[in-house]
């Protein structure tokens, strides 16, 4: 108990011996019958009892609390700690788990069936092992990365930082010039620890990309076409930013592109494109994205548009194959989200015709099972939103949304299994899985 039900406590205690005094002096003072003295005793009984009782349900907790310490027993072991044993919910084991290196962040609204009285939506971290820890409220986390043990997590005009121990802080990003807050993207933190932080801003009216260092706004710009900037950032030891995107030069034609400090750099310029991530691996710098003629049905599709990633310029694409128990001349597209690059191997994950969940190795098509029928279940989906390697094995996470009673919310697949999360939250997605160096 805390010192405020340690006093409800004692106040009670005392109401019952003042009570216990004045029966006493009534009894003694006015010479009471067997009959009276036994009714006073029932009374007083009755009144101890409901002393009692109101004792206890002052002093227990309400359900919020019982939440919090649950979650509370599972921060402890979020970030320079050790998760519970057993399996996340599904009832996937995944070993010992005793990982401290993976994490997977997003946002989630902790009670589920609220509405429309829900909590406001809170940042999240999960482990592998079932843990949580909630940072605070927050208007949507979009984007996190790892560095020197520390989690950092950009947020609608801030970004955060876990560190070991969880010590959590909130680092404003700052405006001038007449910019004002529109969006937040990415975020990114270089080899010597500066933190980048990709968005959008607004001035008289406009929008322009922009990028921050260490929360200072460095650069706004913006393009004499339709154009938008992917939900990724990175940046090298020098302080090159990297952000993907596209590039319309007409309605009928879009290319990949990407912004070197803020200097527009094109990938494609046939077809259509985009760039959808960036990774910096060995000093090189890799994009991921898509490209190649949309192909409406009547096909068959010869070519299509296919998932590909680019390093210095070139560009590769991955290998078509059968999918989802289609040949793949019927295939049409794949797109890939994300990216990461370990020594010379390159992983993405993606889609297929917007409805199979896959990761590339290399150029090397990976399924990801899923507990629903592809070709019944049309509103169903699983979307892969990023990618990294533990411990050897291809973890990647995503949202998924299995109607009839299945799961909705976030999960990750760990060497292609699938693994759920947040079973008992009302609403929740993911946004990045951080791997420790």
């Amino acid at each position: 108990m805390d010192l405020h039900q340690w006093s409800i406590f004692l106040e009670t205690v005392q109401l019952t011996l003042l009570v216990i005094m004045i029966i006493s002096l009534l009894a003694t003072k006015q010479r009471l019958t067997a009959a009276i003295d036994e009714k006073m005793r029932k009374i007083f009984y009755s009144f101890l009892i409901s002393c009692f009782i109101f004792t206890i349900i002052s002093c227990g907790k309400t359900t919020e609390e019982n939440v919090n310490d649950a979650v509370s027993k599972t921060n402890d072991n979020i970030v320079g700690g050790t998760g519970g044993t057993g399996a996340a919910d599904g009832g996937v084991s995944v070993g010992s788990c005793d990982n401290t290196e993976a994490f997977i962040v997003g946002n989630l609204v902790p009670e589920k069936g609220c509405h429309p009285n829900c909590e406001k939506n809170k940042a999240v971290i999960w482990n592998l092992c079932e843990g949580q820890k909630l940072l605070g409220d927050s208007f949507g986390v979009v984007d996190a990365t790892g560095h020197n043990g520390s989690i950092y997590i950009a947020d609608d005009d801030f970004y955060w930082i876990v560190r070991a121990g969880n010590k959590i802080e909130k680092h404003p990003l700052k405006y001038h010039s007449g910019y004002k807050e529109s969006e937040v993207t990415g975020i990114a933190v270089n080899s010597i620890g500066d933190v980048y932080v990709a968005g959008m801003v607004r001035k008289n009216s406009k929008e322009y990309t922009a990028y921050w260092k260490n929360g200072e706004l460095v650069k706004a710009f913006r393009e004499n076409a339709d154009w938008y900037s992917e939900k990724n950032v990175a940046a090298d030891s020098n302080g090159n930013v990297y952000i993907p995107g596209w590039r319309m030069k007409s309605h009928s034609t879009i290319y990949s592109a990407y912004w070197k400090n803020g200097n527009l750099k094109k990938l494609t310029t046939t077809y259509d494109g985009e760039a959808t991530d960036v990774d910096i691996s060995g000093g090189k710098v890799y994009f991921s994205g898509a490209h190649g003629p949309i192909c409406d049905i009547p096909c068959p599709v010869k070519s299509g548009t296919l998932a590909a990633y680019w390093q210095g310029g070139k560009m590769t694409k991955v290998t078509k194959v059968n999918t989802a128990g289609y040949k793949k001349k019927w295939i049409m597209r794949s797109r890939a989200s994300s990216i990461h690059v370990e020594g010379s191997k390159v992983y993405m994950a993606g889609d297929v015709d917007g409805f199979v969940p896959v990761y590339w190795k290399n150029k090397i098509q990976h399924e990801l099972p899923v507990e629903f029928n592809l070709d019944t279940c049309h509103y169903c989906r699983a979307e892969p939103i990023d990618i990294s390697v533990l411990d050897g094995k291809v973890l990647v996470v995503g949202d998924y949304h299995h109607l009839n009673g299945g799961h909705r919310g976030p999960v990750y697949w760990l060497d292609k299994k699938l693994h759920k999360l947040c079973n008992g939250c009302d609403s929740s997605n993911v946004v990045a899985v951080v791997v420790m160096d």
